[in-house]
């Protein structure tokens, strides 16, 4: 059986919804975001499909319905912009509730809007003769759908961009901005995301990277008052040796904070919360901007910690051996050099090990 794609859209009803938007095109590729749906706005046949968990590993795209007035078609029906690709790791139904854990990827640019809304077909969001919402907004896609195209370009990502800030909903945004990545500073390659989580290698050096945009801006126009990201850790084994503040302060940047990874004998879990320090639900020109949950894992370095426990011991064994052997004949040798030997390891574990804890 061929697993359906899928089209899964967020209205700008709420600040959170219109949030939750601006994290999926924030996030870097293989990140994980959910995305919640009563019952009522998804067709029957999928509802099953979804609770059943059959549809694991689909693609789907997602998209923003624009349910303003302003927007509305001759038809009733709400424009829908798609603006990322994802799949589908896992749904389940909670309550009346459907939570889809969904892991992005590509972009999704639509260079021929128009084209887009022609090509959906299906029970797409509308407005009714009672003035009221209807429609599914998770539903499956049409077969034979060739008017969005996959890119994983920050130019076509700026023009996604252009695409949602002319909407109502999104007129007061600032700024957007989108995670180039997470590098190793000291070889320059990006770090992937394995299960939503970053990898990160104990005693090692990283750079995350975030690219700032403002659609309002051209090459010599732009100003706007500055504004501030922050990186907070949680954890002790992340070290943060530059400043976690980020200004945006320029209509377009490339900004980076450098991350150290401490010494840890076991893998340790971690995670980085990006978030835009002016956000206020209650004022509602800063009611937008970013808020980014980054889990990571860090490798714990075991053997390295043991083999220099190993070479410590060894090193204060022979020490005290030494002064044993440069003593007159002394009865009952081999247990002495026995318990000279394991104390002098043991202690070389003990300082390797007491060594390896966050300060």
């Amino acid at each position: 059986m061929t697993i359906p794609k899928l089209l899964c859209v967020g209205s700008g009803l709420t600040p959170r919804y219109r949030r939750n938007t601006l994290q999926a095109l924030a996030m870097p590729s293989g990140a994980r975001i959910q995305f919640r749906y009563l019952s009522s706005l998804i067709p029957q046949d999928l509802q099953k499909k979804l609770e059943g968990m059959t549809l694991n590993g689909a693609s789907v795209l997602l998209g923003y319905v624009d349910c303003t007035e302003k927007a509305r078609r001759a038809d009733n029906r709400c424009d829908i912009l798609p603006y990322r690709y994802a799949n589908l790791v896992t749904s389940r139904k909670v309550g009346s509730v459907f939570i889809l854990h969904l892991q992005v990827g590509d972009f999704a640019i639509a260079s021929d809007l128009e084209r887009f809304q022609r090509s959906l077909t299906g029970d797409v969001p509308k407005w009714g003769t009672d003035n009221k919402l209807q429609g599914a907004w998770c539903n499956e896609l049409p077969a034979a759908l060739n008017s969005v195209r996959r890119t994983t370009s920050l130019e076509d990502w700026q023009l996604i961009v252009q695409q949602i800030r002319q909407r109502e909903d999104f007129d007061r945004v600032p700024y957007f901005c989108t995670l180039e990545g997470l590098f190793e500073r000291r070889s320059g390659e990006r770090v992937a995301l394995s299960d939503g989580e970053y990898i990160l290698r104990s005693n090692n050096d990283y750079e995350l990277r975030v690219f700032h945009f403002d659609p309002d801006s051209d090459a010599h126009t732009g100003y706007k008052q500055t504004r501030w990201l922050k990186l907070s850790v949680v954890g002790p084994w992340i070290q943060l040796p530059t400043s976690p503040m980020l200004a945006i302060d320029s209509p377009y940047d490339l900004k980076s904070i450098r991350l150290i990874c401490r010494s840890t004998i076991r893998q340790q879990h971690s995670s980085l919360v990006l978030k835009d320090e002016q956000v206020n639900a209650r004022d509602k020109s800063n009611e937008q901007g970013i808020e980014l949950y980054l889990p990571m894992q860090i490798k714990g370095t075991i053997w390295r910690t043991t083999l220099y426990g190993l070479f410590l011991g060894i090193l204060l064994s022979a020490q005290q051996l030494l002064i044993l052997f440069t003593q007159p004949a002394v009865s009952s040798l081999i247990p002495l050099i026995v318990a000279t030997a394991v104390l002098g390891i043991g202690t070389g574990f003990v300082v390797a090990f007491g060594l390896n804890k966050p300060v």
